[in-house]
């Protein structure tokens, strides 16, 4: 039953990956810790995996949109924070799983928000400086949960960009991330058989809903699937809150 449960969580989240740009870290980690169906960092490296796929079947025909100019300053942030992300998580993992779920549950609330924030986009690119940084908050947040993508995706909306660029860049930041995390996981020797079972189950229903989604791209209303996304991630982060604060 856990493994259906799971499962569920994986499809919701691929589907919207591909129509809104990410919110697939959160949406399974969120359910994970909610429901208790696997351990968060077995469940991070799954998400891991299935992101970088997922990354790779929605790019096959955009990448040529990818602007590497904003790709490189934000990877460059992300990668140094990555490991102490993944550091803490085994750190937390041992010592306090429910500070683990708390901060997950403050960060799904915070990545709600930023979701149905749809501000202007600045009249020029920002500085090189400031992909750096937002690369470093991304990093934190994706090594802990494998779910850095909150942050990229409103800094990436706000610049002067066609949104198809903005949609392969988000991605291709997404997948750069998954594989350092990866390595950096198996480095700590967090890939194990459970991790590698559920991400065998989880890949055909990552491909198919990213196959989905990809389809479902120019019929179905971006601000619909954030608002309903924005409802779903809210109410998992103050659930995941207030069941660690009791």
């Amino acid at each position: 039953m856990e493994q259906l449960v799971f499962l569920v969580l994986v499809a919701i989240g691929a589907l919207v990956q591909t129509i809104a740009g990410f919110a697939m870290g959160l949406i399974i980690m969120g359910g994970v810790a909610l429901f208790g169906l696997v351990d968060i960092s077995v469940a991070a490296a799954v998400v891991s995996f299935i992101a970088l796929l997922n990354a790779a079947v929605a790019l096959r025909r955009t990448y040529r949109f990818i602007d590497r100019a904003l790709l490189q300053p934000i990877a460059l942030g992300m990668a140094p924070l990555i490991i102490v992300g993944v550091l803490l998580l085994g750190y937390w993992s041992d010592t306090n799983h429910e500070l683990l779920k708390t901060a997950l549950g403050f960060m799904i609330v915070l990545a709600g928000i930023l979701l149905m924030l749809k501000p202007a986009p600045y009249a020029d690119r920002s500085e090189t400086g400031a992909s750096v940084l937002i690369g470093c908050t991304a990093g934190i947040m994706g090594g802990l949960y494998a779910a850095g993508g909150p942050p990229i995706a409103y800094y990436l909306y706000r610049q002067p960009l066609a949104i198809q660029t903005v949609r392969a860049t988000l991605l291709s930041i997404i997948a750069f991330a998954t594989i350092f995390r990866s390595g950096v996981a198996t480095w700590q020797g967090h890939i194990t058989v459970d991790v590698l079972s559920l991400t065998a189950l989880a890949i055909p229903v990552v491909v198919i809903m990213t196959l989905v989604g990809t389809k479902l791209l120019p019929v179905v209303p971006e601000l619909m699937v954030r608002r309903a996304v924005f409802v779903l991630l809210i109410l998992m982060g103050i659930s995941l809150i207030g069941n660690s604060l009791m």
